[in-house]
């Protein structure tokens, strides 16, 4: 015995080589020790039979291994329960009995034990039972059904009492199921099973079902339907079970949610069992007649719903994570749509893209990976999840979290860096042929797939009608965004093979018989099944919008490569690049001749009305293909450049308009879309006439007799009234802006743009039409959009109101407004009493019999129940017409705000046009009618941001008259502003409106620079009147600031008398309307004059040279010494007392002093800075009587006013030469900032 003591050491090691190293010794001892008995067939049963037929080691290592087991010493019980399974399975002569009574004498749990004590010893029972199953043991004769009842109870009453232990147990009774089939008795453990371990056939946990799947698997013949009477179908995964599955595979119990009150981290083990039955090819027969539900289907009720859906927690999409990582090897192309469905790619893109680490960022990532590695090795894998996950719309594209910085890493990024390097454009383009493989023949394709999922899954043998054309669609999404993806190694033979597949497929049908002679590849193979009108309506719409992305793909051809053959149609890089191949074939002429090719083949056209059409879609295709020569001809030659990028954007409307009208079914539509077609197609010929130098019109032969003189007038009258070439455009691009096809409104920018330069001013004033049209009203004489509106949607403009326009409002419109509303009420009337009918007549009737016998007659029921229901159809009918208005009014604000994105494109692209000027009043106009209506926020914002914008060059060549009078009224809508916000636009575009006007008089004459000066002057000196002397002005000295900043420093002249005349007119005591506007009037020189001094200096020498600046700059410090002069002596003598009804507050408090002091000392120290401007401050700052006077008061003066602060101030202005010192101002200054923390009422407004 001593020789086999050292081992039991080692089985209790941490460190599994060392227990099974033990365990292997000791095993091997013992059996030598046993070998060593006499030979006997008897089973012991009891201890002392155990004593007697087994070797006396033998006999205690069984009874120490099983003591061992409820020892909570490091690796104790692992060790002794893999001992005791294989000494159980080496030695036949120990029974079930014994070692069951063994076992509960060593395990048993009493209530004086502690806690910690009761786990051990429940621990050391379950990994006896589980040693005893594994070794076999219950299989020998001898074993009852007492015994295994005993084993099969035990287990269940463990798993119910303890959840942590449940699946452990119920793993260890389904180890039991294989072994049942060895005994006679077989049927009644069976029945024994489901009574006890699945309560009589109740389900509820994922051990409960996994026991019942491998009973029913290994035991097919027993009577399930009564065993199992709440399960339907051949079996228990069957789709009839399918809402009893997901609660049970989900963990999720409504009714008793004790079940699971604890988490595992780990996959449960009925999930081994699940993928086993799906994705082991031995056991396709068990699919085959057992017809449990597809694959898909299970995925998509457990995972995508369950695990992923909404209100998940996170352990639950956890275990998604680990189920998504455990079948990514059985992943096929065809199996992508299914199993990498929306929640479940939400999930792991938004777990991957977060910063944190945190367990699901673990294991989104390493799942992320796994699926990165399968798409890396299968290369139509990985287009397929690829091309997938740019379908998901969930935000993958960007990182989420903080924005999607630099160190995050988006999942659509990282598929896209991974697989992408690893495919090559031969690999796509077989890709796309498998697809529309599967379009044509999906059953075929289906079959021939390398699908990981086994039996009936995806049923591909006998797809059902719906089926067929659900993997159509996907198939032909998965097609178009492969063509679209740009990362992708696409090639124009790529592009085009699709083009012309989606173009064959989606027009034409051809029979059998004249499949193989129209000539045409793509229609060569027949659709098996034919394809039905919904699917070719989804090609339409995917050949759409695929031409809608190419038109803004860029595809630059490279050097010295002519894929054409000749080098006509080689264009240069640039925007001629844009939306066509690298051959400069344009996508939409390309897919617009492949129909034309099928349709002139004879081939049958399954598009509606396509015959009436065809013969105008030829002509337009002539006038494309002599689009694209004009485009390459100005291509070659030297500064044509432009005249080749607007042929080619007509060339790119004309082909879409062509194709879409082509492509609709709606035959008005179509015909309202040809009609565009040829209209743009006249823009064309009026624009190479025009870009050519030649007449517009074409020329007629002359007669023998002599044009007279007034018919050659009337012919150039005639000519000029022809709309130009762009003002067509700008109408068709009008119409279109209106249309709900998002491609169309993109093309649409993006063909203006090359137009900018060409705009008239009838092309202006279509635009401007737009947007001021109102709902009802009329804009220029012509009928704007026309719609009912109630009371409440009529909007009053306040700011016209408060200009002292309210008398506009007169009592005639008042009446009117009173008729309408009778009129109103009367249609609603008669409508009543039309529904009335004959109850109304009654009703009449009634009434008069009333007045002579003074009773009431009721209506009875019916006569009610057909008035209710006449209330109901008037009050329905009214509720619609207000949705219609509401509809309206929503849809008139879109159209403006894409008319407006051509504005914007219009001011970014010719912000030097003179016809800006033109533009502006309408826009602030936009802006001032939206700016009270929430309805209208976004169109005003979009306003305020194209009004706000910096631009760098300004107009010129505008009439003079225009530009003051926008610059007028942008002043006075100034003084009502609202906010800040839109005083701060409002100065912005004065700004660049003054700067404009510069711009525009300075190779003008003197007297015409003059005269544009000082209406300038006036208009701003109105603003600053209105500023001080009107409490109610909106006005900021900082409302002048854009326009310093902009102007050049020549042109900064008119600004400095402004800030003059704020100091000699406003900056001293009572001529302000309060002494904060006379604060203001310091800041505003300051912000004026001051603040510009320096570019003068820097930018315009001969400006200072000559004198004039300096003599402005030696007024402007000469007035502010006089107005701070006169502050002070106000502030400091008996005027300054407190104003009537003020509370004794005084006129000039020391703190707006201090504020005066500190603008001034700024305008001194800003103009000390110069040599020259210094000169000029010496010699306006004169020591004179008054400001020795003001000076000595102030220092003298009594309370506030003598507080250190100011006797420093003082002290260093004593001297006028202090004024004009840099190194004395800067004293001051520092001493106003230390003694002083709260900021001036400028800064602090």
């Amino acid at each position: 015995m001593t020789s086999t003591l050292d081992f039991y050491w080692g089985l209790a090691s941490l460190d599994e080589s060392k227990r099974i190293e033990a365990a292997a010794e000791l095993i091997s001892a013992l059996c030598k020790f046993q070998a060593d008995m006499p030979k006997t067939n008897k089973v012991a049963a009891t201890e002392e039979e155990l004593d007697r037929i087994c070797a006396s080691d033998l006999a205690y290592a069984v009874r120490r291994l099983i003591k061992g087991l409820a020892s909570p010493r490091d690796g104790a019980r692992q060790g002794f329960s893999m001992a005791l399974a294989e000494l159980l399975n080496r030695v036949p002569n120990i029974s079930v009995k014994l070692v069951l009574d063994l076992l509960w004498k060593s395990t048993e749990a009493t209530n004086s034990m502690k806690g910690q004590e009761q786990r051990d010893m429940r621990f050391g029972r379950i990994f006896g039972l589980m040693a005893l199953v594994q070794a076999g043991i219950i299989t020998r004769t001898g074993t009852t059904p007492i015994e295994i009842r005993k084993i099969v109870m035990e287990l269940t009453a463990v798993g119910a009492k303890k959840s942590y232990l449940r699946e452990i147990a119920y793993v260890t009774l389904t180890s039991m199921v294989p072994m049942l089939g060895s005994f006679s008795f077989v049927e009644e453990l069976i029945t024994m099973f489901v009574a006890v371990a699945l309560d009589n056939g109740v389900i509820e946990t994922p051990d409960e079902l996994y026991l019942a799947m491998c009973l029913r698997r290994k035991y097919p013949w027993y009577d399930w339907v009564k065993a199992l009477p709440h399960w339907h179908g051949k079996h228990i995964l069957s789709e009839k079970n399918v809402r009893k599955v997901v609660p049970i595979l989900c963990e999720v119990s409504e009714e008793n949610k004790s079940l699971f009150s604890s988490w595992h981290p780990q996959l449960h083990t009925v999930w081994n069992e699940i993928f086993d039955l799906y994705f082991n090819k031995q056991r396709e027969y068990e699919l085959e007649t057992m017809e449990p539900m597809h694959f898909d289907l299970l995925w998509d009720a457990v995972v995508e719903r369950g695990l992923f859906g909404s209100g998940s927690t996170q352990f639950r999409r956890y275990w998604g994570f680990l189920l998504l990582e455990r079948l990514l090897p059985y992943l096929s192309e065809d199996t992508v749509p299914a199993l990498m469905s929306p929640n479940i790619v939400r999930a792991l893109s938004d777990n991957v893209s977060l910063n944190k680490k945190s367990l699901l960022a673990k294991v989104s990532m390493r799942t992320a990976e796994s699926l990165i590695g399968v798409c890396e090795g299968n290369t139509k894998v990985g287009l397929a999840v690829l091309t997938h996950l740019l379908n998901q719309k969930s935000g993958i594209g960007q990182a989420s979290g903080s924005g999607g910085s630099g160190k995050q890493m988006s999942l659509r990024t990282m598929m896209a860096n991974r697989i992408v390097a690893k495919l090559d454009s031969q690999a796509i383009i077989g890709y796309v042929a498998y697809l529309q493989e599967m379009i044509l023949t999906p059953q075929k394709a289906a079959k021939q797939s390398s699908s990981g999922v086994a039996g009936r899954t995806l049923d591909k043998g006998n797809m059902s009608a719906k089926a067929v054309d659900k993997q159509r669609i996907w198939a032909v999404d998965q097609m178009v965004r492969v063509a679209r993806f740009a990362q992708l190694p696409i090639t124009d033979e790529l592009v085009t093979k699709v083009l012309h597949f989606l173009v064959a497929h989606a027009a034409f049908a051809p029979t059998t018989k004249d499949a193989q002679k129209c000539g045409v590849a793509e229609l060569a193979t027949l659709p098996e099944p034919p394809m039905g009108e919904n699917l070719r309506n989804h090609l339409c719409t995917s050949l759409v919008g695929l031409v809608g992305d190419l038109n803004r793909a860029s595809s630059q051809a490279p050097a010295g490569n002519d894929e054409s053959g000749s080098g006509s149609n080689v264009q240069p890089a640039g925007r001629l690049m844009v939306g066509c191949s690298r051959n400069g074939t344009v996508w939409a002429t390309c897919a617009l001749d492949k129909l034309l090719d099928c349709a002139s083949k004879k081939t049958k056209a399954v598009l509606h009305g396509f015959s009436n059409c065809e013969a105008t879609l030829a002509e337009m295709a002539k006038v494309l293909h002599a689009m694209a020569d004009k485009s390459a001809a100005y291509a070659k030659e030297g500064g044509a450049m432009a005249n080749a990028q607007r042929v080619r954007s007509l060339e790119l409307l004309l082909s879409n308009i062509c194709l879409v009208g082509a492509l609709w079914t709606n035959k008005d539509i179509r015909g309202e879309f040809l009609e565009v077609a040829l209209e743009v197609a006249e823009c064309y010929k009026r624009l190479e006439a025009q870009l050519d130098g030649e007449k517009r019109t074409p020329k007629k032969k002359k007669s023998k007799a002599k044009v007279s003189a007034g018919d050659s007038g009337a012919a150039a009258a005639a000519e000029e009234d022809e709309p130009k070439p762009v003002e067509v455009l700008v109408d068709v691009v009008l119409s279109f802006m209106t249309k709900d096809l998002h491609f169309l409104r993109k093309l649409c920018d993006q063909v203006f743009v090359p137009f900018t330069d060409l705009m008239t001013a009838d092309a202006v004033d279509a635009i401007t039409g737009v947007l001021q049209a109102k709902e009802g009203g009329e804009v220029d004489g012509e009928a704007a959009v026309e719609t009912e509106m109630d009371g409440d949607a009529m909007m009053m403009d306040v700011d016209e109101a408060d200009a002292g326009n309210d008398s506009d409002v007169s009592m005639a419109d008042a009446g009117d407004d009173a008729e309408q509303i009778e009129a109103v009420d009367e249609e609603l009337r008669l409508k009543i009493q039309e529904a009335l009918g004959n109850a109304s007549a009654l009703a009449n009737g009634a009434d008069d019999e009333v007045s002579a016998s003074g009773e009431e007659e009721e209506y009875d029921d019916d006569q009610m129940t057909i008035f209710d229901d006449k209330l109901a159809e008037i009050f329905r009918h009214k509720k619609e017409q207000k949705l219609a208005v509401r509809d309206l009014r929503i849809s008139l604000i879109n159209f403006k705000l894409r008319v407006l994105d051509l504005v914007d494109v219009f001011l970014a692209k010719q912000p030097g046009n003179p016809l800006v000027i033109r533009l502006l009043p309408t826009i602030l106009d936009l802006a001032k009618a939206t700016r009270s209506d929430s309805r209208s926020k976004p169109l005003h914002d979009r306003t305020l941001a194209i009004l706000s914008a910096r631009r760098t060059k300004y107009p010129t060549g505008f009439d003079n008259d225009a530009g003051l009078a926008l610059l007028d009224a942008i002043h006075k809508r100034a003084r009502r502003a609202q906010d800040r916000t839109e005083l701060a636009m409002l100065g912005n575009v004065a700004a660049f409106v003054v700067r404009s006007l510069m711009d525009n008089v300075a190779a003008a004459d003197e007297a015409s620079k003059t005269a544009v000066c000082e209406r300038i002057f006036d208009i701003a000196q109105a603003t600053l009147a209105d500023f001080m002397t009107r409490k109610g002005s909106q006005i900021h000295a900082d409302f002048f600031r854009p326009t310093t900043e902009k102007l050049l420093a020549s042109q900064l002249g008119v600004f400095w008398r402004i800030a003059l005349t704020a100091l000699t007119d406003y900056a001293q005591p009572g001529q302000a309307v309060n002494v904060y506007r006379q604060v203001q009037a310091f800041a505003l020189a300051e912000t004026v004059a001051a603040e510009t001094a320096a570019r003068v200096v820097s930018e315009s020498s001969d400006v200072t040279d000559a004198g004039s600046f300096l003599e402005a700059a030696e007024g402007l410090l000469r007035a502010l010494q006089t107005s701070l002069s006169e502050a002070i002596r106000v502030a400091v003598s008996e005027e300054n007392k407190a104003a009537p009804g003020s509370s004794g507050k005084l006129r000039i408090e020391p703190l707006r002093l201090k504020e005066m002091m500190i603008h001034s000392i700024g305008i001194a120290r800003r103009f000390s800075k110069d040599d020259g401007f210094r000169q000029a401050a010496q010699r306006a700052f004169v020591t004179d009587d008054k400001w020795t006077a003001a000076v000595s008061g102030l220092s003298s003066a009594p309370t506030v006013f003598a507080l250190k602060i100011f006797r420093s101030f003082c002290t260093n202005m004593a001297k006028a030469e202090s004024l004009a010192d840099p190194a004395a101002l800067a004293s001051v200054t520092s001493s106003f900032g230390k003694k002083s923390g709260r900021k001036p009422a400028a800064a602090r407004k």
